[in-house]
């Protein structure tokens, strides 16, 4: 075995300064060596990965650190380290389905990290604060899609604002639904005065909430846009959110709106009502028998948490469970009440608040509809704008107007032709009264640089021509639009592509997956699946440590367990006539499923948890003690009651201990020949590879950490 022990003089001071250097800009000449705290071949193990790696194992709230962790886990990384450099050696980190592999997970995981999250968690706490109230919105709308001609736009702009000159003259909640009915183009709620209903955070476009959120009750907002048009809303009231209700319902249905079907359904419900009130009937039973809720009927009427504000525009469904919401406590059941689909009982099962915020399934919750709510591209701009300073982002506004110079009315229609832009392109630059002439290679000048990288115009031909939809606005508004969007998209990218230098916590998350992975698979080729497919192997390790593996005494029998005496006598018949267990199944279980039940194998005395009431086996093995034994006997016997079960043995045979066949115990022979080949693995790498561990490194970290609490 090749270890080498190296002293350094390295104070723990001194190495938490050394740690905490983190500039990998420098050349390795001007870079104070980090301390290492061992090395396999070339291959050093730094120690601030060493640190990162041994506390994520320890819980300093309850375990203190001793010197022994240390070494302990030394000894263990070490033993990881060596399996991943022999992964590589062995050319597994070039395999196809390991890069895949691979790829997916990263990409899986840089989402994470494109994104500002100081803002992100701003974001999220303004969604939770948002999320604990109920606001009642109305709105009116104007239609006009986002690409719309600009005619079109102004059109749509006008209407609203006429809208809001009629508003402004009687701003009141009736006028407002009054103008909703004859004015708004959302034909799914202005029949209802535009009203909504209840809504909440993430549930509507982040414009939307914006301006409901800060618009005070009993007043109308301003006009805003969203994707959909052009918006006034009105808020007519604010609660604080009551959470999400579990019930259990009944509904009957009404078919049409004839009074008599009305009435039948309503003197039904009443029935049922009555039924359950008076405890003749469970609201269970009733709902099972008659509700036409099919979703619920066959779980009882049971249905999943639900809340107000997830029904949205429905205000039918609202009411409905804004009368669970009437409830006072558990069990408590609604009286009979008709909405558009019928007549409904409800009986509340369960409140469950918003939860806090420090809640990690409420913020986990939060952070995944905020990534990909609307929200996420205010987080996604913060991000970029700092990756602009950071890498000093320039814009070359010479090369973006030659290049809008040379666009047609096919660029406004979404077909941008670059066989029109020319190859050699002048520009006029120098002072008014010294202007010069300057000919450029257009395809070639940049338009902008991000980390010492060049984007030229060729590469923003191919963003042109990727646009296939018609512009809005001005020729110039719809280039920079293209243009920044492609800024956005390749400060992204560029952040991807540097994320292992940018953020210390994706670098060590994503090594520990490759090198796990890589481990892993290592291990599947030379410990796990060898030992399923090396039967020569297998066999010689059984041989060898045959000892080891040996049979108890054994009773091989069949127990019945009936629910009483009567029965046990009746099955006990039934064994003697050679009745098989499912024959006795399907007699015996016809009232009660529970009622019978039987097991059947070899056991040793060791076996009683297989048993629930375990004095079965107990009671055989102690009789086999005794040189009079009848249960050794081959033969069908009534035990009688025991713990809850009245029991009928067949013994078919008894075996006195003796050793095991590698097929009788295959599954932990080859358990204990893995552990075998992984420690002949590891001993062979030991003396394949050199490792060279830092004594004073590792002692300077011994020094800080141990008794950390």
């Amino acid at each position: 075995m090749k270890i080498v022990v190296v002293t350094t003089l390295v104070s723990g001071l001194f190495l938490s300064n050394l740690l905490a250097q983190v500039n990998t800009s420098r050349t390795e000449s001007s870079q104070v060596a980090k301390p290492f705290v061992f090395s396999i071949n070339e291959e050093k193990v730094y120690a601030d990965e060493f640190e990162r790696q041994f506390l994520k194992n320890i819980n300093l709230k309850e375990d203190t650190i001793s010197q022994a962790d240390i070494t302990n886990y030394l000894d263990l990384y070490v033993k990881f380290k060596l399996k991943v450099k022999d992964a590589k050696d062995a050319g597994l980190d070039t395999a196809i389905a390991y890069v895949q592999e691979l790829q997916m997970y990263r990409d899986q995981l840089a989402r994470n990290y494109l994104y500002d999250r100081a803002v992100t968690e701003t974001l999220i706490q303004e969604a939770y604060d948002r999320m604990k109230f109920e606001l009642r919105v109305s709105h009116i709308l104007v239609l006009v899609a986002p690409d719309a001609p600009e005619a079109d736009q102004k059109k749509a702009l006008e209407k609203i604002e006429a809208i809001q000159r009629m508003l402004v003259r009687q701003p009141s909640a009736e006028n407002f639904g009054e103008i909703a009915r004859t004015e708004s183009e959302d034909v799914g709620t202005k029949n209802n005065g535009g009203d909504l209903g209840y809504l909440t955070a993430l549930q509507v476009v982040y414009e939307f909430e914006n301006q409901a959120y800060k618009t005070p009750v009993g007043e109308f907002s301003e006009v805003f846009k969203t994707d959909f048009g052009y918006h006034i809303l009105f808020v007519t009231d604010k609660k604080i959110n009551r959470g999400d209700i579990k019930v259990n319902h009944i509904l009957i249905r009404v078919l049409n709106k004839d009074e008599n079907t009305d009435s039948e359904a309503k003197k039904k419900i009443d029935e049922i009502a009555a039924s359950i009130n008076s405890g003749k009937e469970t609201f269970d039973n009733m709902a099972r028998t008659h509700s036409e809720d099919y979703n619920s009927r066959y779980n009882g009427g049971q249905m999943d948490y639900m809340n107000v504000t997830q029904f949205v525009g429905d205000l039918d469904r609202q009411y409905w469970i804004g009368q669970a919401f009437g409830l006072k406590k558990d069990g408590e059941m609604t009286v009979p009440f008709r909405t558009n689909y019928g007549w409904h009982i409800l009986q509340r099962m369960a409140v469950k608040p918003i939860g806090s915020f420090e809640d990690n399934e409420v913020k986990s919750f939060l952070k995944t509809e905020v990534q990909k709510n609307q929200r996420s591209q205010i987080s996604i701009d913060s991000l970029v704008e700092k990756i602009k300073k950071q890498n000093k982002f320039t814009l070359n506004a010479m090369a973006v107007d030659a290049v809008l110079s040379y666009l047609d009315s096919n660029f406004m229609k979404g077909k941008f032709d670059e066989t029109l832009l020319p190859e050699i392109h002048t520009q006029v630059i120098g002072s008014a009264k010294k202007p010069v002439k300057t000919k450029f290679n257009l395809r070639k000048m940049e338009v902008f640089n991000l980390g010492g990288e060049q984007f030229s115009v060729a590469d923003l031909c191919i963003q042109l021509s990727n646009n296939t939809k018609p512009i809005s606005g001005s020729k110039k508004e719809g280039l920079n639009k293209i243009i920044d969007a492609w800024i956005n998209q390749s400060c992204v990218e560029y952040q991807n592509l540097h994320l292992e230098e940018k953020s210390l916590e994706f670098k060590d998350i994503y090594q520990e997956y490759k090198e796990g992975i890589l481990m892993f698979n290592r291990m599947q080729e030379l410990v796990w699946d060898r030992a399923n497919t090396d039967s020569v192997g297998l066999e010689k390790y059984f041989l060898e440590h045959q000892s080891a593996y040996v049979w108890g005494n054994r009773f091989d029998v069949e127990v019945y367990f009936c629910n009483d005496a009567k029965m046990m006598k009746s099955v006990a018949k039934g064994v003697k006539k050679g009745l098989s267990a499912d024959s006795l199944r399907r007699q015996y279980t016809k009232k009660n499923v529970l009622d019978f039940s039987s097991r059947a194998g070899k056991y040793e005395i060791s076996d009683t948890f297989l048993f629930a009431p375990s004095k079965v086996l107990n009671i055989i093995f102690e009789d086999a003690t005794s040189p009079k034994s009848k249960y050794k006997k081959p033969g069908i016997y009534s035990m009688g009651q025991i713990a809850d079960d009245f029991v009928v043995l067949k013994v078919k045979g008894f075996s006195t201990s003796g050793p095991k066949l590698l097929d009788e115990t295959r599954g932990p022979v080859a358990s204990k020949y893995q552990e075998q080949l992984e420690k002949e693995w590891l001993e062979s790498l030991k003396n394949k590879y050199t490792i060279t561990i830092d004594k004073s490194v590792l002692q300077s970290l011994q020094d800080r950490l141990v008794n950390t609490k």
